[in-house]
């Protein structure tokens, strides 16, 4: 594992956090230990347990045409099969960090190597969503795999340096996740336009890990020139984010967009790279998030469509505005947190991550 993000120095002060009973990272500290314990009891899971196909396919999450609908019919069994074993290899990975227990790594292998080499049970790395699930539907965007596999890179990455993982198995593993990101380094576009919606902003994550993953210095520079490329034409002088507010769950969609570009630039700053603080025009990061920040402690003001009670993501919304008032120590932030849930943020084990800021 590479002593940049997340690196060994991190994990010895949280370690000594969390022995110490320090809160809330104690706390934070056993939660990811009691998700870690819970995973270990789990069967690994695969992309077969969806129908048996090896493909990567999705329907549409909304009705055709009518943005922010569900459809009730559609089949997402293999977003949420990818998610949850993302999930439980990097919790897993975390607790072996965290702990030191070889059993919390040699299950993350597990679960890496049921989703991604083992013949009989494997996912086919086509980089992409391959089709709807259902004949005939309309198939889901790759966003869906943007979501769901940043964080089985991210546990490959944590698990890089284990001495239990033989040569070739994890080999074959950087393999497949080359094969996921080779076909995402193309931009998106829509309407002859390239893309810069929430879409990009999760694609940039995916890719940013994808390259952790696999050690690739090329990609994590081209990701946050990238980042650097879109961060001023994607917000208003105010730090709107328009591509989102046009929609019906606006403010869902807002902090969708801001968590991928705000880890992306927690990624970039252990590479030397400040994005945090990278401004064109005055537009930047904390722009965004503090407009963000302003209507989620007055909701009532929120001036856009918002189809969903903004509830429905209190546990993203906790854990951006943990990572970010970390990184610049702000009060509003801090309410933030306190107001969609309090700390330990236990989301992606935000709490945890997002401290000590210059430890790692």
């Amino acid at each position: 594992m590479s002593d940049r993000y997340l690196s060994h120095q991190f994990f010895e002060q949280i370690r000594e956090r969390v022995r110490s009973g320090a809160e809330p990272w104690a706390a934070a500290g056993q939660h990811l230990v009691t998700q870690a314990a819970a995973a270990l009891e789990r069967e690994p899971l695969t992309i077969r347990d969806n129908g048996g196909s090896p493909h990567f396919r999705v329907d549409a999450v909304y009705v055709p045409g009518q943005d922010g609908v569900h459809n009730r019919d559609a089949n997402l069994e293999s977003g949420r099969l990818a998610t949850r074993a993302a999930r439980a290899a990097r919790d897993l990975a975390l607790a072996w960090r965290l702990t030191g227990e070889p059993r919390y790594a040699d299950k993350a292998l597990q679960f890496l190597h049921t989703w991604c080499i083992d013949q009989d049970t494997r996912m086919f790395p086509a980089g992409r969503v391959e089709d709807a699930h259902t004949p005939g539907a309309v198939y889901g965007g790759d966003v869906v795999a943007f979501e769901a596999f940043w964080r089985l890179f991210l546990a490959v990455y944590l698990l890089g340096d284990y001495a239990g993982w033989n040569l070739d198995a994890r080999a074959a593993v950087r393999r497949w996740v080359r094969a996921m990101i080779d076909p995402q380094r193309e931009l998106m576009f829509f309407a002859g336009d390239a893309m810069y919606n929430n879409w990009e902003d999760v694609r940039l994550r995916y890719l940013a890990t994808g390259a952790l993953a696999t050690g690739d210095l090329d990609l994590l520079s081209e990701t946050f020139n990238r980042w650097r490329r879109i961060i001023a034409i994607k917000m208003t002088e105010e730090g709107e984010l328009p591509r989102e507010t046009m929609r019906t769950r606006s403010l869902t969609y807002t902090i969708m967009a801001l968590s991928a570009t705000t880890h992306v630039a927690e990624i970039a700053g252990h590479y030397g790279e400040d994005l945090y603080d990278w401004s064109a025009n005055g537009r930047c990061l904390k722009r965004a998030i503090d407009y963000a920040a302003g209507y989620l402690l007055d909701i009532e003001t929120w001036p856009h469509t918002m189809m969903n009670p903004v509830s429905d993501a209190s546990g993203r919304i906790a854990a951006l505005f943990e990572t970010t008032g970390s990184r610049w120590g702000d009060e509003q932030h801090a309410a933030v947190v306190q107001a969609y849930g309090g700390r330990p943020a236990t989301e992606d084990h935000a709490t945890l991550l997002a401290f000590p800021p210059d430890a790692q």
